[in-house]
């Protein structure tokens, strides 16, 4: 679990833009940005959305 979280937390530390999340992902650009601003945990992502993240962040870091 620590690994998914890591991973996903450096996406949503990257320079890539909320906007282009969304294009990609289809997770809204409000979800994107009020994890940026800490109003919503990582740890509280529903699991389909954690598990679209998660396989972005991985194929963008590969």
């Amino acid at each position: 679990m620590d690994e998914i979280i890591e991973i996903i937390q450096r996406l949503i530390d990257s320079d890539i833009s909320a906007y282009q999340i969304t294009k990609d992902t289809g997770i809204s650009g409000n979800a994107i940005n009020s994890i940026r601003r800490g109003e919503r945990k990582l740890t509280n992502l529903t699991l389909e959305t954690a598990k679209v993240l998660y396989d972005y962040a991985k194929d963008i870091f590969a």
